[in-house]
This record gives C-alpha cells, structure tokens and sequence, in this order.
C-alpha cells in the first residue's frame, strides 16, 4: 500500500507527509489523530470521539465541534492525506493501511508531555496507553495472535466439519500414471476458504484406500460429519472424476457424481471441476440441513445443523421459511452465546427483510442489525464477515457508500474470498461510478458463491455492475436470470425498471445509476409486502419483460 501520512506515537507526538515533511497540528488534531491511529482497523465511534475530547461540552455542541475538528484536520492534511479520513454517522475511520505508524518505545513516553487541559477522559485514556510497558505491548500482540486463532477454532463449532480425502488414479496402459495431490489441496482449500465448512487437511488421510476400508476407518474422518473423495480415471484423451459424498455419522453414501473433460485441458479443467464440486458439495449441504430442520424439533439438531438450514432458509423465496430461519438463530444464540457467525447472520437477516421488502420499520432493521456487527466484533475485531455486514448495512440501508467501501476492504482484508464482501464491494463500486471495478469484483464473488445469499442475489449485484458500465444488455440477462430464481426481489425489479427506462430515454451507465440511486431510500418501504416467494404484480411483470 501507498503511504500518505506517518504518525509517530513514542517521544514527542509526531504527524508528517509521506516525504517526512512535519504537519503543524493543534492539540485537539493531535489527540483525533492519536486515538484514531490506536483504534481497532483505524475506526472509532463519533460517541467516543465526542466524550473523550469534548467531555464537559453538551451533546450538540460536541457533535459540532467533532464535524468541525475533522473538516479542519482534512484542510491541514493536504488533498491526498484528506482522502484517508472517513465519516458517517456512527463512526469515523482512518484508512490505517495507507499511514506509517512509528511504535518505538526506545523514543520516549507514549506522547511524551503531550496533555489536554481540562479534558479528564482523554487524560484517563493517556494515562492508561502510557502505562502499558514495551514489554507488556509485546505480550499483549502474542497474546492477541494466540487468542485470534483459538477465536477462529472456536468458529469451527457452529460448522459442518469434512475430511477430504486424496484422489485414487486409475489409468490404461498407454498413458502415465500422474501425481494428482494438486487437485485434492485446491479441493481443500476451495473448500477452506468459502468458510462454509470445518475441513481437515488431506494428509492426515494421505494412504487411505477407498476401495478397501469403511467411511469410518480413516483417522481424518473420525470426527468429521461429512467426508468427500474418490476416483480419477484417464486415458490418452479423457479424464474421468468420480466424487463420492459420505454421511460420516449415518455411515451413508450420499452421492456420486462423475466430471468430465479433454485430457488436454489439464489444470484448467481441473480448476473449474473444483468450483462445480464445491458448489454441489454446499448445495447438498444446505439441502440435508434444510429437510432435517423441517422434519425435527431444533433441540434435536446440531449447531451445524441448524446454521445452515437457517442460511438455506432464508434464501428459498418463502416468506414462512424467511420467519423460520429467524427462530433458528435464536436458538443457536441460546446455545453459543455471542458466537460471531452466529450473529452475523441474525444481522444480515435483518438487512435482507429491508431489502425483500419485508419491514416494518427500515430504522429498527438498521438499529438491529448494527448491534449484530458490533456485537460480532467486539468478539473478533478482525472478522470479515461482521465487516462485510457493516458494509451491508451501509450500502443497502443507510446508503452510506464511502463507510461501505471502508468496511468491506477491512473484510477483504481477513478473507480476501468473502464473496459477500467481493459482490457488495462491486455494487458500492457501481454506486461511486466505479465501473470497472465493479465488473470484476462482482463477477469474482459469482465465481466463489459460497454460503451466503444464493445466485439470484449475486447475479443482481452483478446486474447493476453491468448496468454502471452502460452494458444493459448485459445487465439485462442478469437480472433475468435473478429473476427467474426469485420474481419477487425487489432490487431486481429496480434494476429492470432503470434498463427499462433508459431504453426508452437513452443515457449513459452514469445516468443509469443516478436513477437507480433515486429510487432507493423509497423502494423497498414502498414496495407491496407480497408474501416471500409470490409472484410479483402484474406492472411488475411487465417492467420484467418490457426490455426483451
């Protein structure tokens, strides 16, 4: 990344250009700049900014003085520095990724002499960092790297676990026997990153002979609840994969599927077998915890169970499913109290209701679904998906699109393959006349789709991506093709009204999306409250069809 500012916290406090040029500063900038440096990711709430730094002012004249102490910052920053700093209504972020933070204790005190007259809080916050020691700051960042990945491990616990197992190689005579560990690590690891499952390493079941033992036997699936492994046949000019997905607990094969392509294609064709098992792999998932959640009372079932059908649920087009999905979580909440995926989840519940034009109240679902993001990163202040949510929450109901894209790159950041992440960061890019942006990364977050909203929603963000850049016809097939998969989404109905719309006025993707934009505070609220999954009004039908 490209350093615009440096900041120096030890010895005398210290902001400068990217090019060691001192930034004359007064104190209150000092002390912005000092608590927005140390903060998780850059980012502080406005409530703490205004009752650290201005603790004696009333509430309005502390929000005053905090928009006016930030507009002041901005100017003697420069233009290019200026652009690091963010704003919305709850928070205020630092894009920390673009300053150099120099932390050398040997230089002295935490902000040595440094003090704010009359301001006791931010006195107590000094004191408090200027207590903690070199040694204890270095304890304290093992203790945190410790801590961060037994978080992670914990997350394992409301996950389905799947042991994959190496490829057998079955060739004629005429052709060599290959060496294929490479299609069973990228199975692995596609299965790994969509953070969709619990998955152990292939090594640990590396001399497994399927053909011989039990579903039970190998020491990589004795705690696992599903299992995946099978059959590579080739010859001169045809590569065979056979998949087989086992029900570890049930002891029952579930099923075998068979891949196949031109020897020639090699990695290629390997790479997109890959993605096609990975989605049947989840799809099947979802499906068997959806059946099993629907035939079982939710005591019965297991945390990873009732996950999944939640996430199935609420995504099937039926507005009784959608209410079920949300008694679901509760009852996961219950058990794993203030389990980061957990609420996550009941957030983006809250932010897809808003947007299926099912809520009573846009600024309850808001207000609920903030409290999820934080309470999820108050857990794990790095988990993308509670920034993803955030973002979510800012593109698609608050409408706050620089807080969105701030939110979504500290996702991406964790998991660079969070599709929510990739696919609304394309829609945000969309909405800031990012165009080509906007096309890849949508059309990367289609590619991954991983657990999460299904294709309808991706292929919607992808629609409006096509829509920013003036390719309508393109945009066009997308949205009907979300369409056909939901008739009764909103967003999807918005983006075939613009196409329709500027077919007949012409314009250009800019005008397009200005449109778009227009309609968004109102749509949803003012959208008829069909129920989940009904077909959508007769004028609607024709906003779907118009363009064709």
């Amino acid at each position: 990344m490209v350093v615009l500012l440096k900041v120096r916290h030890f010895g005398a406090f210290g902001v400068f250009h990217a090019n060691g040029q001192s930034i004359p500063l007064g104190a209150k900038h000092q002390a912005l700049l000092a608590l927005l440096t140390t903060g998780e990711g850059g980012v502080r709430t406005r409530s703490f900014l205004e009752n650290t730094l201005w603790c004696l002012s009333q509430p309005e004249q502390a929000k005053a003085s905090l928009r006016t102490a930030l507009s002041t910052l901005k100017r003697h920053l420069g233009p290019d520095a200026a652009k690091l700093l963010m704003a919305n209504r709850e928070r205020v972020t630092l894009k920390i990724d673009h300053v150099e933070i120099d932390d050398d204790a040997n230089k002295g005190e935490f902000m040595e002499g440094f003090e704010l007259s009359h301001e006791e809080k931010f006195s107590q916050w000094l004191e408090k960092m200027r207590g903690q020691s070199v040694r204890t700051d270095l304890a304290s960042k093992n203790m945190s790297r410790v801590a961060h990945s037994g978080l992670r491990r914990n997350k394992d616990a409301v996950l389905p676990s799947i042991a994959v197992l190496p490829f057998q190689v079955r060739t004629d005579d005429s052709a060599p026997k290959p060496n294929l560990s490479f299609l069973t690590e990228d199975l692995t690891r596609c299965l790994a990153r969509s953070q969709a499952f619990s998955v152990t390493s292939y090594m640990a079941a590396k001399h497994f002979d399927l053909g011989a033992a039990s579903i039970g036997q190998p020491d990589a699936a004795k705690q696992a609840v599903y299992m995946v492994g099978g059959y590579v046949s080739i010859n001169q000019d045809h590569v065979t994969i056979d998949l087989d997905l086992h029900d570890v607990q049930r002891q029952k094969l579930i099923w075998s599927r068979r891949y196949e392509d031109d020897s020639t294609t090699k990695g290629a064709a390997a790479f997109v077998h890959t993605q096609r098992m990975v989605r049947d792999i989840s799809r099947t998932i979802w499906g068997e915890a959806m059946d099993t959640a629907s035939f079982n009372q939710m005591h019965e079932l297991e945390n990873h169970t009732l996950l999944m059908s939640a996430i199935s649920m609420m995504q099937m087009g039926q507005r009784a499913m959608f209410e079920q999905s949300k008694d679901i979580l509760r009852t996961l909440s219950e058990r794993e109290r203030n389990h980061p995926t957990v609420r996550c989840w009941q957030g983006i519940w809250h932010v897809l209701r808003f947007e299926h034009g099912l809520s009573e109240s846009r600024a309850a679902d808001l207000a609920a679904a903030r409290h999820h993001a934080e309470a999820a990163l108050a857990v794990d202040p790095l988990y993308s998906l509670a920034h993803a949510l955030n973002g979510m929450v800012d593109c698609q109901m608050s409408y706050n699109f620089d807080a969105a894209y701030a939110s979504f790159e500290l996702a991406l950041e964790d998991n660079p393959n969070e599709a929510l992440a990739l696919g609304l960061k394309g829609l945000t890019c969309a909405y800031l006349e990012m165009p080509e942006q906007a096309i890849e990364l949508t059309q990367a977050a289609c590619e991954l789709l991983p657990i999460g909203p299904q294709k309808y929603y991706f292929e919607t963000l992808s629609a409006v991506a096509y829509l920013s850049a003036g390719a309508f016809e393109q945009a066009a097939e997308r949205a009907e093709r979300a369409l056909s998969d939901n008739p009764g989404f909103a967003p999807t109905l918005r983006v075939l009204s613009v196409i329709n719309q500027i077919s007949r006025t012409g314009g250009t993707g800019s005008d397009a999306i200005r449109m778009l934009l227009s309609s968004l505070p109102e749509f949803s609220l003012r959208a008829p409250r069909r129920g989940f999954g009904e077909l959508p009004s007769v004028q609607h039908q024709n906003l779907a069809s118009g363009h064709r």
